[in-house]
């Protein structure tokens, strides 16, 4: 074994040891007035169809829709649940880097048909952007201005890029106005694909960790 190969090995265990040491998040230990959630991309085109879609992704569906539908429940204002989602025009610049995928107004573009049926779905709030990075959304961000909050849940795929970039936004503003905000991403409300040259298992622990670094705090999940 090359010193290469022996420090990759090491740094998998390393990452593996931290992944299995996660803990879940009471629910009962945050207030509901003072909590906003926030969900990237649960969306069809990444979730069931299309060329970005995929079955392992598609697996947090279940978990991503409980967790909203408990903070709900829990009395977390609808106001304050914000679902940002691709939506790019035919000719999206983004398509020079990925396949053509969530163009306004596809079936791809579309939220997942499980947090369509939420009862509450239309009293949300809804952003759409046209890049990886959800602060690109105006929209979004004058959003996230009016949120006097302690807490802002993070959750959706893929982990290392369009989640990986809100909870990294959501932190480095919060760290920079002095917020004193906790910004908590529940991992099992998270997920990226396998593709080649993109092992998923590795991606998604890698950045969780990333996360991890910059001060968020990931949690197993957040429980009843």
């Amino acid at each position: 074994m090359t010193p290469l190969h022996e420090q990759a090995q090491k740094q998998a265990t390393f990452l593996n040891d931290w992944f299995a040491e996660l803990q879940p998040l009471s629910l009962s230990s945050l207030a509901p007035q003072r909590t906003a959630f926030t969900c990237v991309d649960v969306i069809e085109g990444f979730h069931r169809i299309g060329p970005l879609a995929s079955p392992r992704v598609e697996k947090i569906i279940p978990a991503v829709v409980n967790l909203t539908q408990a903070l709900d429940t829990y009395g977390v204002p609808h106001e304050r649940f914000a679902f940002i989602q691709d939506a790019h025009p035919t000719d999206a610049q983004e398509f020079t880097a990925y396949p053509s995928h969530c163009v306004i107004g596809s079936q791809e573009a579309e939220a997942v048909k499980e947090l369509k049926a939420l009862p509450n779905w239309q009293h949300y709030q809804h952003f759409t952007k046209n890049a990886i990075a959800s602060h690109s959304s105006a929209a979004f961000e004058a959003w996230l201005d009016k949120q006097d909050v302690d807490v802002v849940i993070a959750v959706g795929d893929v982990t290392d890029l369009c989640l990986f970039s809100l909870a990294l936004h959501l932190q480095t503003r919060n760290l920079a106005r002095g917020l004193g905000q906790r910004i908590v991403v529940p991992e099992s409300c998270v997920q990226t694909w396998d593709a080649p040259g993109h092992p998923g298992d590795l991606y998604h622990v890698l950045f969780l960790h990333q996360l991890a670094r910059n001060g968020v705090e990931v949690v197993a999940s957040i429980e009843p």
